[in-house]
């Protein structure tokens, strides 16, 4: 371990070179204050859905008018106690989040705690039968959406997240002797008929008593977090299912079958695979899904041409199958698709019951979401046809705990970056948007500690302006029962790497600053692709549909960085045609990616992201290497050896004109986040370093008070210190002359720059920095 003082305030521990600064939420300087972007939210801002996109209905009230205007959600979550504030700091919070550049806030896990406390409630349940409320919980929450709502912060309200039914409680089917209810009492409240009705109950009483009838704060409600049956299926939660829930899963399949076949008889011969009278019609269990790539043909006509087959093809489907391709006509893969197609429909039930109960009590315009498209993969479409958008969740190095789950000292992460591990993963996001629909990722992060977690924000918000997305929500804000301003886990509260970026990230997004890609490639995926993708168990891992894709029609996942991407998820099945935009839209040996337009670039090599729009510049990865090829490679930082050649680095004009004619702009300069060594002086900057000396985990230094455990906490101690960075950059501008403030926590200038910094160019000026500070205020005259 070094620990190594260059002259105050950088201090090198590890392998990096650090500086202490802590940004005040609640004081910060007009200069890096983004709420000017919002206003309190009245009648005209309700929210609706208008040609695959969110609009406001306007001054005259009605939505698919000439008033309507688009909105775009950059909102962030907050998690169980973190919904139920001190009246007091209500309006603290909400314009916290304002300043940040937030426009809307996702009400998570109100419902996973029950909590009689009517002094600091922590959920909006009491342990009473279920639905029964907590008065101040529903008081505080009330009073807060006024907050938001004054603040110009729609809300988006999840309904189940984590409640678990109790059948002694609340009276619902009775498990097997020793069983436990699993948590959120996954799947069964999707199918259980007591379960179901309660929860329709709840939804009618939460928005009641919220008040929240044509509430233009209500932006949205998500009916069920990362929950359905097919998902459950597909992860062989549904294998195990004993007693009377086996037994009332199994009626389900049954009336399907009679409804579907006429009679069990007709179905068993279709199948050929239930000759046993005294069985009937089982339960399909997840594994017979290997029928499909070993069994009875993947591709009609020719008999054993399995996946398996075409992915030691390498992918290359001879064109003579590709235009003759139908699903299991008949055998044990047919009782498969069957299947997966029961479980769709009884997902569809559920939904569209709960969907109605919140139309009813919250007004017909609402916009309302099923669940998150990855739990369950494309064949969840069909489940959520009568939903208005589409929703999803993205993690980059998402922690993995060995041994106890949410074990805060034993925990270990990849140390990934969304521009190199998670990039096609980003990209491959796409193919799961609905064209007909508004698409909101309402969960993403690449959370603390990682060293590369200042770029999820600016990067998320630069490729979905590209694709034109409707709405990212950061998980989360802050751990409501602690309140500190100190990074903790996922937390943005604290964690001054994020932070510095926040409000031009939201700018960048919700302004329109990277312009759409100029065209959309539309995938026809037939009803029968998706059901024989939901059998290959695509939302598990994702490898189905994008194989499938890649087999069928020639389309890659490089695709989505070049053209918008949309699904066209039609109730009918099509013959497979051609795809408008398929030809590729790249050379093999490009090792920088330039989309149509020129405003995005990626560069294989480092990896590195570079955004040139009008009002931002925005660069996010590692040094780019090789000599200048490109006019805009000019705007590209040129690293110093000081450092580890990698930073987050944006520039926006701050009065309202674009960069080339802007006096006044904000320079932010982040990198890696950390917390303090606890007992140790002087204080220094905790280290990452390997979980258990594996080189390919990684894990923070362990706390003195828990030496034996391998990790330190997730639970930071302030002072916060963020990593140097060393960087030369160049701006173009006519002006004669340029200063350079560094600011402090609050926004506010320091002693500007010496002259030394700054080079006059005869086109502009070359910017030296080696500063303790990560935000900079330029002032051109």
């Amino acid at each position: 371990m070094s620990l190594i003082c260059l002259c105050p305030p950088f201090v090198v521990a590890g392998d990096l070179a650090w500086y202490r600064f802590e940004v005040n939420e609640d004081t910060l300087s007009p200069v890096v204050d983004f709420g000017g972007m919002n206003h309190t939210l009245g009648a005209a801002d309700r929210v609706f859905v208008r040609q695959g996109h969110f609009y406001r209905i306007g001054p005259d009230g009605r939505g698919g008018t000439k008033d309507d205007a688009r909105v775009r959600f950059f909102g962030i979550s907050l998690s169980g106690a973190a919904n139920f504030p001190e009246e007091k700091d209500a309006q603290k919070i909400a314009r916290r989040l304002r300043r940040l550049g937030f426009n809307a806030v996702r009400l998570h896990h109100l419902d996973s705690v029950l909590s009689d406390s009517l002094e600091q409630p922590r959920g909006i349940l009491t342990t009473a039968a279920y639905p029964s409320f907590n008065e101040t919980a529903l008081r505080r929450l009330r009073v807060f959406i006024d907050a938001l709502k004054a603040e110009g912060l729609y809300i988006n309200l999840n309904l189940h997240v984590g409640y678990q039914f109790r059948p002694a409680v609340d009276q619902v089917t009775p498990l097997m002797a020793g069983e436990q209810m699993p948590f959120a009492s996954h799947p069964l409240h999707l199918f259980e008929p007591r379960m179901i009705s309660l929860q329709a109950e709840y939804v009618q009483q939460l928005l009641r008593r919220l008040e929240l009838r044509d509430d233009p704060a209500l932006a949205m409600v998500e009916i069920n977090n990362e929950s359905s049956l097919l998902g459950a299926w597909q992860r062989k939660q549904l294998d195990g299912l004993t007693g009377e829930y086996e037994r009332a899963l199994q009626q389900h399949w049954q009336k399907w079958v009679l409804r579907q076949h006429g009679h069990a008889d007709n179905a068993c011969k279709l199948w050929d695979s239930c000759s046993l009278p005294r069985k009937g019609v089982i339960n399909v269990k997840s594994s017979e899904a290997s029928i499909l790539e070993y069994g009875e043909g993947w591709v009609a006509g020719v008999q054993r041409f399995s996946r398996r087959a075409i992915n030691k093809l390498g992918w290359e489907t001879p064109a003579s199958l590709q235009q003759q391709y139908r699903p299991h006509q008949k055998g044990n893969g047919r009782r498969v698709l069957d299947y997966v197609r029961f479980l769709s429909d009884l997902d569809q039930q559920y939904l569209n019951l709960i969907r109605k109960t919140v139309r009813q009590e919250a007004g017909d315009l609402l916009p309302v979401t099923g669940t998150q498209m990855y739990f369950g993969g494309v064949a969840l479409a069909d489940a959520q046809q009568q939903m208005d958008y589409v929703d999803e969740h993205f993690y980059v190095d998402h922690y993995d705990f060995p041994h106890k789950e949410w074990d805060k000292n034993d925990w270990r992460i990849r140390n990934n970056s969304v521009l190199r591990e998670g990039w096609q993963s980003l990209l491959q996001r796409a193919y799961v948007r609905d064209a007909r629909k508004p698409f909101v990722v309402s969960e993403f992060n690449q959370a603390f500690p990682n060293r590369q977690s200042a770029e999820i924000l600016p990067v998320m918000s630069a490729f979905a302006s590209a694709q034109d997305w409707d709405g990212l929500f950061l998980f989360h804000y802050i751990d409501g029962d602690l309140w500190r301003s100190v990074p903790d886990s996922f937390g943005l509260s604290g964690h001054s790497g994020q932070l510095v970026v926040s409000g031009m990230a939201a700018a960048l997004f919700r302004q329109y600053q990277v312009q759409p890609l100029p065209t959309q490639m539309n995938i026809n995926l037939a009803p029968e692709e998706r059901t024989m993708l939901g059998a290959l168990r695509d939302g598990v891992s994702g490898g189905g549909m994008p194989a499938w894709l890649q087999a069928q029609y020639g389309i890659d996942y490089r695709h989505a960085f070049y053209t918008r991407v949309a699904m066209m998820y039609g109730t009918q099945a099509k013959p497979v045609g051609p795809v408008q935009h398929t030809a590729r839209l790249w050379h093999e040996d490009d090792m920088t990616w330039a989309a149509a337009g020129g405003e995005l670039r990626y560069g294989e090599s480092g990896p590195w992201l570079a955004a040139e729009t009008a009002y931002t510049r925005l660069f996010a990865g590692r040094k780019p290497p090789g000599s200048v090829t490109m006019e805009a490679d000019k705007y590209l930082p040129v690293f110093s050896d000081k450092g580890r050649q990698y930073g987050v680095i944006m520039l926006s004009s701050r009065d309202a004109l674009p960069l080339k004619n802007s006096r006044h702009l904000l320079l932010v300069l982040s990198g890696a986040t950390t917390t303090t060594q606890a007992g140790v002086q002087p204080e220094r900057p905790k280290q990452l370093i390997n979980y258990e000396g594996q080189s390919g985990w990684w894990t923070l230094e362990p706390d003195p008070a828990t030496a034996r455990k391998p990790s330190g906490s997730l639970e930071g101690l302030a002072p916060v210190w963020l990593e140097r960075i060393p960087v030369k950059l160049f701006h173009a501008s006519k002006s004669k002359k340029m200063t350079v403030y560094p600011l402090d926590g609050n926004g506010v200038r320091m002693k500007a720059l010496a002259s030394s910094a700054i080079s006059k160019k005869p086109d502009g000026f070359e910017l030296d920095f080696d500063f303790p500070s990560p935000w900079y205020e330029l002032v051109l005259e």
